[in-house]
């Protein structure tokens, strides 16, 4: 099994650090926006995409690169950090796989450290998010991905 990461992680690089976690238990190559045009996804079983959350969306270049993505159907999953870690953050992410005719496998959101705007002045909050438990929690989650393909495939 092949799994590609696409994450977008600009400010504190909480996203790409869950991708890391889950690669230390799956098969995944991580890449950014910029080294994606490097990877045919095709070559790929799964592709998944992670997104810091600003604002309550997903970064710009995550949801334009999803835009140019095939309309072919295929495998895939999504992940998330914010201020909050909540999951529905990703539902932009999700309706636009699934307009592309992507079966998502999972989604994934976790707390990260935040140091939006104003919270930059208290040096942010979530201090030392994600951590070890959101680490186990985003290698279990990728462990579960790995099994719903196997059986849908």
């Amino acid at each position: 099994m092949k799994i590609l990461a696409v994450v977008e992680s600009s400010h504190q690089g909480n996203t790409r650090k869950i991708a890391e976690a889950m690669a230390e238990v799956a098969p995944i190559t991580i890449t950014d926006i910029a080294g994606a045009k490097d990877y045919d996804f095709d070559d790929f079983d799964i592709v998944g995409f992670g997104s810091g959350i600003y604002a309550g969306k997903p970064d710009r270049k995550i949801t334009n690169l999803l835009k140019n993505v095939c309309d072919e159907e295929k495998y895939s999953f999504v992940f998330s950090t914010s201020g909050t870690g909540k999951e529905k953050y990703n539902n932009t992410l999700i309706k636009q796989l699934e307009s592309k005719n992507k079966i998502v496998l999972g989604s994934f959101a976790c707390k990260g450290l935040d140091k939006f705007f104003v919270l930059r002045l208290i040096g942010g909050t979530n201090k030392g998010k994600p951590d070890e438990a959101d680490f186990k929690a985003a290698r279990m989650f990728i462990l579960d991905v790995m099994k719903k393909y196997e059986v849908v495939k």
